[in-house]
């Protein structure tokens, strides 16, 4: 084989692969479409809330990780399994039974804050069905650093991501 043949053979092989690593693409992204479909406004909006109420103040890292708990809870066993039923399990989350609006205000700097955790709920939707790694990993607790609360000593430490620091079952 020549030079020139060789060249060719290579060329053919990497269009080839080009072709299949587009296909590859394009039916991961429908897979990935398909599974995000089955997350309706209603699971999003509620996946929004709890990203607002829990962590509109932190970086966008900290509430993306927010996100992945509110989804590792639902990927358990021991947690109810629709977004919207974990976030309003029973004292699960502080800002669901606080007896203020669970709506923000109309306030300029609200609007933009609900609008952030609308934009990053739904980039961690986007990322979970794409089997994409959580910040956390597999972390289904988390608490700010002003509180201690007892649950905290049963449950493995494994980051902090400014005030948030993350838990996951032993």
């Amino acid at each position: 084989m020549n030079f020139l043949q060789k060249t060719a053979a290579l060329f053919n092989g990497a269009i080839v692969l080009g072709v299949v690593g587009i296909s590859t693409f394009h039916w991961n992204d429908a897979v990935a479409a398909e599974r995000l479909n089955r997350f309706d406004q209603e699971q999003r909006y509620c996946l929004q809330q709890n990203l607002y109420f829990e962590a509109r103040n932190v970086s966008d890292l900290s509430m993306r990780a927010v996100g992945w708990v509110t989804l590792n809870r639902m990927d358990s066993e021991r947690y109810p399994d629709t977004i919207c039923d974990v976030v309003w399990q029973r004292r699960q989350f502080s800002w669901t039974h606080d007896g203020k609006p669970d709506t923000p205000s109309d306030n300029v700097l609200e609007q933009r804050a609900w609008e952030r955790a609308g934009s990053i709920a739904n980039r961690v939707l986007t990322n979970y069905v794409r089997g994409k790694e959580s910040p956390v990993d597999d972390a289904t607790h988390y608490h700010t650093e002003r509180v201690r609360p007892v649950w905290r000593h049963d449950l493995e430490r494994i980051a902090q991501i400014d005030n948030h620091i993350f838990y996951t079952m032993n």
